[in-house]
Formats: structure tokens, sequence, C-alpha cells
């Protein structure tokens, strides 16, 4: 996410002064079903799974999904490579898992200025290289590491001296880069993630018909949680955790909390106006499916643009379920806050072409996903890379357009258009 020398709002901006460079704080990825950008976040999540994993079985391999389009492929090895920023020290982080579900090698680098040094690095052989200031107890807990785990995620068991920047990494990529598909839920909703009464506000403001957001005390919960949920969720709250928030059915939330001793629940509402001017509770599932995906939503964006944040959110299909405008003024609110100082980015793939609009973004912000007809692998290419006689994208051009003609790439090749469902009728004996 490197930015190009483009001038255009130029307010994205977010300079590293050490490494000298500007970087953006969005891509948005554009394509045609099949394309490969589903695939690009679930590449993302099943990274970013095995760099959080818990699980430490010596008996548990996680088996990759190779490139089965082309046979070559079913058993090289799959890489994965991260470049980010905590507190401005660049890392590069790289790992390739066998199709076996072991790992084939690990390496962490960290950047000063455009050198590169080794943290430590793992090869083919498990034997792990170290840099020279690392401790020796910390050598030997990394070098206890199973095959089939990354030294990176082995490191949240370990208690000893000289891990203190591995765990910085490990908690940055479980806390900070949240991936987000469709079918996720609502999350780390609590008061200082997203407040209810700031909720109610900013869904009055989309024309949703809410007016408020509130909890009221649900005491039936039992009848509708398992016992070996509440007891998880009781463990939670024992270990210090202010509240609980918990998903019913049918998208209905409820929030757990110890109050004098005892565990209570509360329901989420939400209150439409009726026509004598009182507030009319109905419940969450009542409502839209629009309204719905903006309460799962929400919590996501208010931390993209809280003061000091440093969190990557990756999303898929953003304007599923979402009124163009409604996704167009979402992108727009959050790069309005940006600056030099924040840090806090937005990847996400998306099929509405309304937002491929260079008012709100940047040319080498909008990027096109091309899967090859013929190897079925994709290719990512921003707008700023795009030549169309032998010049460059204009800033006054329409995008949209541009893409639905075919100028960009990344439509559906439907054969002309022709009708789909005109099958040939052929003669046979019996027809």
């Amino acid at each position: 996410m490197i930015a190009s020398k483009e001038k255009q709002h130029a307010n994205h901006i977010q300079y590293l002064p050490e490494y000298k460079l500007n970087v953006l704080p969005i891509a948005v990825v554009f394509g045609a079903n099949a394309a490969g950008k589903s695939n690009l976040v679930k590449a993302i999540e099943f990274a970013v799974g095995q760099i959080t994993s818990t699980d430490f079985d010596p008996y548990h391999k996680e088996m990759v999904d190779t490139f089965r389009i082309d046979p070559d492929y079913s058993s090289k090895n799959s890489e994965f490579e991260f470049t980010f920023t905590i507190d401005d020290q660049m890392y590069h982080y790289r790992f390739a898992l066998t199709h076996e579900g072991y790992v084939a090698w690990e390496k962490l680098e960290r950047a000063r200025g455009k050198r590169l040094k080794i943290v430590f690095e793992r090869d083919e052989s498990n034997a792990f290289n170290f840099e020279s200031s690392m401790p020796k107890e910390a050598r030997n807990a990394i070098q206890g590491t199973l095959r089939q785990r990354l030294a990176l995620s082995y490191m949240q068991i370990q208690d000893v001296p000289g891990l203190e920047e591995l765990k910085k990494i490990y908690f940055w990529f479980r806390f900070k880069l949240v991936v987000l598909t469709p079918a996720s839920r609502l999350i780390r909703f609590t008061d200082k993630t997203m407040p209810t009464d700031k909720l109610s506000m900013v869904l009055h403001k989309l024309d949703t018909s809410i007016e408020k957001i509130d909890f009221k005390p649900f005491n039936d919960y039992s009848n509708f949680f398992a016992k070996d949920y509440i007891a998880e969720i009781v463990r939670i709250l024992s270990s210090g955790t202010i509240n609980v928030l918990a998903m019913g059915n049918n998208d209905d939330f409820y929030r757990f909390e110890f109050l004098n001793g005892e565990l209570k629940c509360y329901k989420m509402i939400s209150y439409h106006r009726g026509t004598n001017g009182t507030l009319v509770p109905f419940e969450i599932s009542e409502n839209s499916d629009g309204t719905r995906r903006c309460l799962h939503l929400f919590p996501a964006f208010n931390d993209l643009v809280s003061i000091g944040s440093d969190c990557c959110y990756v999303i898929d299909e953003l304007d599923r379920s979402l009124h163009t405008n409604l996704v167009k003024q979402l992108l727009a609110s959050f790069l309005e806050t940006r600056n030099q100082d924040t840090r806090s980015q937005l990847v996400l793939t998306n099929h509405d072409i309304e937002q491929m609009d260079q008012d709100v973004l940047r040319r080498d912000e909008i990027w096109i996903a091309e899967r090859s007809a013929e190897f079925g692998s994709t290719e990512l290419s921003s707008l700023d890379e795009f030549i169309i006689k032998e010049a460059k994208i204009r800033k006054d051009r329409n995008l949209p357009k541009l893409y639905l003609d075919g100028c960009l790439g990344g439509v559906p090749n439907i054969e002309s258009y022709a009708n789909l469902f005109d099958y040939a009728n052929e003669e046979s004996d019996g027809q």
C-alpha cells in the first residue's frame, strides 16, 4: 500500500519519516465474479490464523489447499509475506507451508532505513538462526517450535526474557489485523469500541429509521444459551473482563456482566418512532439485512477512525446489503480523518463500481483483480499502473464507464451478452 507519485488527495498520505515512505490508508479491489477477490481475503485470513493459532497439538497439521488448476503446484510450498509497521518500526515477516501442513521455512526481519536485519530465520531443516543480541533463553524457547507450527505463534506461551518484541508482533496479528467476511458478525462491541449513544446517532443519520439502540434486562437467558456456553462467559468475566457480548439466533445480541456478584444479561433492542411520537421497540432481527450489516461493521469503522488507532481491517464485499450512497459515505468519512500521523488502514473488495470515484479515491487506491483465462490465476493491478492509448488515466475520466467498457479489465466475459437461457434445441429420436 505504498503511494505512487499521484498528486490527488494528498491528505490521504500516511508518511513514515524513517523510511521516507508515503503509505496509503485504503485499497479497494474490484473485479468480476470468480476473479479472485475473495481468495485474496481468504489467503490473508488463513495466514493470520496460522500465525495466531493456539493449537499446539503435536499430532495436528493444517492441510494447505494448493493451486489445483495447475497440477505442478500440488507439491509446491505456499508462501505468505507481510510488510507492516508497529509504532512506526517496519518489519518483514515471511513463511512457507508445505502442502502437507508443515512449516517449510520462516523469516522475520526488522528494517533500519533501507537495510534489513534478521531477527530470526528458520530453514527447511528446522534449524534456526538468530540476531546476535537475542538472549540464550529466548533462542532455546524458539528452537522448541514444532515443525507444523510457526515460531511467531509459539512465542505466545513462552515466558522468558528477550521475546517481548516477538510477542508484540504476535499480538498485532491477533488483535490489529482483522479480517471480516460477509458472514462475520458483530465484533468487539463494548462501550469503548462503539458506545450505544454513538451507534444510535449514526444509524439515525443513515436513514435506517432507528431512533435509539439500547439494552434491556433479559432474565430468560438460561433457556437460550447452552450451559457450557454460559460457563465460558462466567470464566471470561471472572478473569476481569467488564462485559461479554454474545449472539443468539437471528442476529439478536446479548450483553453479559457481573452486577453485585450475580450474572446479568441484557438484550439489545432498537427503537423506531411511532406515528404518535413514542418510541416503539423492535428486535434487532426484525430490522433489515442492511441495518444489521451496519451493526456488524460500525465497530470496525469506529476503531479505524479512533485517535491513535493502528489497526488494519480487511473486509470482503463491503457493499453486501448496503446502498451505494451509504458505502460511499462510509469510505469518505474514513478518508476525511486521514493525515500524515494516522496509521489505521482499510483493505476491501467491492462489486459496486459507483465507488470507483476519483472525487473520493486516488487512482493508486483502486485495484483491479483479473483472472487469467489461460492459467486461472489472479493478478492485481492498481489504476495508477494502467496505460490507455499510451497515456495514464486522467483524473477527470469516468472510471465506471472505462471499467464497464472493458478498458480496465476485471469484467466478466459473457460471450458478447448472448441470451444465457436460449438453449439450442437439438433434434434427436424421441424429441
